[in-house]
């Protein structure tokens, strides 16, 4: 379901950074965890949110930020290509946390 950008409560933290993108997370005081993608569409190139997931804790939210990027629909990888996107995709997330 794509949304408004504007839709998230002011009481959310929003937990961004451009390596990350297009994906963030924001946190609920009271109902954990979501993860969003930022998508553009329509004539007029609109910004929306999407929701990705409702993960339980911070890890599972990076987990997820990594499997979405990794994963490129329509995208065909051999192994190795595969792995090596894998380990890009984690060490940028890891350098986030240095």
């Amino acid at each position: 379901m794509l949304r408004n950008p504007n839709s998230i409560p002011a009481s959310d933290t929003i937990i961004a950074d451009p390596v990350m993108e297009p994906f963030f997370i924001t946190r609920s005081p009271n109902n954990g965890y979501t993860v969003y993608e930022r998508v553009i569409k329509g004539d007029n190139d609109t910004e929306y949110i999407k929701n990705v997931s409702y993960p339980s804790n911070f890890g599972n939210a990076l987990q997820t930020v990594a499997r979405e990027k990794l994963n490129e629909e329509g995208k065909t990888f051999s192994l190795k290509q595969y792995v090596d996107r894998w380990e890009n995709v984690k060490d940028s997330l890891t350098s986030i946390l240095e």
